[in-house]
């Protein structure tokens, strides 16, 4: 089953590469799927040929789309902003799921109308906490009603977006984990992919579910 992955972009001398962590594919391969990450092409073309779309971590996304101004802290990737978008468009055109992990899950919120905390203290460069589940809700059900994740991000879902609702949040309150109510979408802030034993273990909590479950979901709703 053919998985879509973003990719961000890193600058060298005056070439510009496209990038992204092996640890997304291995996940998503361990899962039963066939990762391939994206390097351009005509987004329509692209959802009929995937089964799903993995938006994966990354540089901040432009203030601007969602009302704000940007802030020395941030580090924006314009292009990659309108790629997703028009990925979005898209993938939810076909009705294929989409998953979308800490960057991810923020353009997922902007992508449908809310708005961005620019700054959050205490949950970047690895931080670890503890999540709470909403009871009833798909993240209690794979990973419990409380867990340890990792944080390595300095911004946040602040305004939810109409149709999106907070399934899981950090002590402090911030949205952690969130879910479309109408179209097959999910997100969470933390790295699940830096949670597989194994491979890659910032906390001793196994993430790999994460994968499995979006896998399984987009073979439901595969044609």
């Amino acid at each position: 089953m053919l998985i879509l992955l973003t990719t961000g972009r890193r600058t060298g001398g005056l070439s510009v590469s496209r990038t992204a962590s092996i640890l997304y594919g291995e996940a998503l391969a361990r899962a039963g799927g066939l990762p391939a990450a994206f390097s351009g092409g005509d987004p329509a073309s692209l959802a009929r040929e995937f089964s799903g779309l993995l938006l994966t971590g990354g540089g901040d996304v432009e203030p601007a789309r969602y009302g704000g101004a940007r802030l020395p802290t941030d580090t924006v990737d314009v292009d990659r902003d309108r790629e997703e978008f028009a990925l979005l468009d898209a993938f939810l055109r076909q009705g294929r799921p989409v998953f979308g992990i800490c960057r991810g899950v923020q353009l997922l919120n902007v992508y449908f109308g809310g708005t961005l905390c620019q700054q959050v203290p205490g949950h970047a460069d690895g931080a670890r906490h503890t999540v709470h589940a909403v009871p009833g809700s798909r993240i209690e059900a794979l990973c419990g009603a409380a867990f340890e994740t990792n944080s390595w991000h300095h911004q946040a879902a602040d305004a939810l977006a109409p149709g999106l609702r907070c399934t899981a949040s950090s002590p402090d309150g911030l949205a952690e984990a969130l879910e479309h109510e109408a179209f097959p979408v999910f997100g969470v802030q933390w790295h699940p992919e830096r949670m597989l034993p194994g491979l890659c273990a910032d906390v001793d909590t196994d993430h790999q579910c994460l994968f499995d479950d979006f896998i399984k979901e987009c073979g439901a709703h595969h044609e």
